[in-house]
């Protein structure tokens, strides 16, 4: 399970931890003023859009966190 920050200055950018680390840096994420809750994300297979589990798993393995930006632009469909 991970655990999605939002930025509070950046609306595309976001912070990913694993739902179970107490680690310095998870508790930093969990308790920066910079940042706010959002969501949890199952750690299983299936896609989504904007966030790559396998991509957060290393990073987290590796950073102890995985940031990440998110941008939606709304298509107007075009006859």
């Amino acid at each position: 399970m991970f655990e999605i920050y939002r930025s509070r200055q950046n609306r595309h950018h976001y912070v990913a931890i694993r739902a179970d680390d107490m680690g310095e840096n998870a508790r930093g994420i969990r308790e920066s003023g910079n940042l706010a809750f959002m969501t949890r994300i199952a750690d299983d297979d299936r896609p989504r859009i904007a966030f790559d589990a396998d991509e957060a798993k290393g990073r987290i393995e590796r950073d102890g966190f995985y940031a990440f930006a998110v941008t939606i632009e709304v298509r107007e469909h075009a006859e």
